[in-house]
């Protein structure tokens, strides 16, 4: 008999229409993990606000998914009470060997109340990047103190905490009492694909969630310096918008750039791989990261990468070797990077293959499975 797995995690609520870098990791796994002889079954978790076009869906044999009504309100508070609810009714039916959770938040305080044999994927420091707004308003701090409360939980229940980068690991150093170890996240065979790049007019690309901690402000201060330089030079901006009036003072703020920043707003990955192709770069300017889903997927379509010297993003982007790396807020150094990418066809096709040389060792999704599974059936045989 082969494992059986439950995984709590954020996955695509239709086929295909993956949204965010969480959904483009577990889309990605959880086909690989299928594919290796130690699974038996597999059956996602999948809460949602009321938005499933539908509560079961079969991906193969072995692959289920479960789109449960998700606690709405006051998730932190309760500690997920009514989603633990209806994950305990699951795992009692399924009699699961292994729970995985993706994310030391809310998925994690579910898999961690629900069963004993746990093991936690890091999809970013929810804790670290709540008290960097904490200083905003009381509603916020005391928001922090509850989500630190619940990572600090999830990370002693965990049997097993899986983190991203080395970044993370030195960060939650001291907080697990389980195993804990190191696995990057895939990236689907369909961005490999897309290497190796053609030759591309001068076109950058920023993909991610719309949002202070991103620094849109930053990147556009820098894109208008290399624009001056670089009259034909575009910065394409792909990703949601969850605060439309945060939203709106960026796009105001773009204007004076006379229409060479174009904001495309929440993509598919279809659209998101047209847009990597026709990208000479891919550009983050951000304040904190863990491992950007972003960067592994450029990578892996033989993009040069441009980003600031932030959380996990050195582990990825070798300075020089295939991107650049400056440090965070150097509008000046930003902008000189992108300068010498858009003028220099070559050196961003060489830099991209050695970026998607580096994908290849890292990044793939049956080298990721296999470890994966080692780590189940070593929390499951305890």
């Amino acid at each position: 008999m082969g494992l059986n797995v439950v995984m709590i995690a954020t996955y695509p609520l239709e086929p295909g229409r993956v949204v965010g870098g969480i959904e483009s990791v577990t889309s990605t796994l959880v086909p690989a993990l299928a594919a290796r002889p130690e699974i038996e079954t597999l059956t996602v978790l999948r809460f949602h606000t009321g938005d499933a076009p539908t509560p079961t869906r079969r991906e193969g044999p072995k692959v289920e998914i479960r789109y449960l009504r998700g606690q709405s309100r006051l998730s932190v508070l309760t500690r997920s009470l009514l989603d633990v609810r209806r994950a305990r009714r699951v795992i009692a039916e399924l009699r699961p060997d292994v729970v995985h959770a993706q994310e030391i938040g809310v998925p994690g305080e579910i898999a961690t109340r629900v069963s004993d044999r746990v093991v936690v994927t890091v999809h970013g420091l929810i804790h670290v990047e709540t008290k960097l707004r904490a200083a905003a308003s009381f509603k916020e701090r005391l928001r922090y103190h509850l989500i630190a409360a619940m990572v600090g939980r999830v990370l002693r229940r965990a049997r097993a905490v899986v983190s991203i980068s080395d970044y993370d690991a030195r960060a939650l150093a001291g907080s697990v009492r389980g195993e804990h170890l190191s696995i990057p996240n895939p990236t689907a065979p369909e961005f490999f694909a897309l290497a190796p790049s053609a030759r591309t007019a001068k076109r950058l690309l920023f993909a991610g969630v719309l949002s202070p901690r991103k620094n849109p402000e930053g990147l556009l201060d820098a894109f208008a310096i290399a624009a001056a330089q670089v009259p034909d030079a575009r910065l394409i901006i792909v990703g949601p918008q969850p605060d439309p009036d945060y939203a709106r003072a960026i796009i105001e703020r773009a204007a004076a750039l006379r229409g060479r920043v174009e904001f495309v707003g929440m993509v598919d990955n279809e659209r998101l791989r047209a847009e990597l192709a026709l990208a000479r770069a891919v550009v983050l300017f951000s304040h904190e990261e863990t491992a950007p889903t972003i960067l592994a997927q450029a990578m892996a379509a033989g993009k040069p990468v441009l980003s600031s010297r932030v959380g996990g993003v050195a582990e990825m982007v070798a300075d020089g070797e295939n991107g650049y790396l400056v440090e965070p807020g150097e509008v000046r150094a930003l902008a000189a990077r992108m300068v010498e990418l858009l003028e220099n066809q070559q050196l961003a096709l060489d830099f991209g293959q050695r970026g998607h040389e580096i994908a290849r060792e890292r990044f793939d999704p049956d080298a990721v499975a296999r470890r994966t599974v080692e780590t189940y059936l070593r929390v499951a045989a305890r």
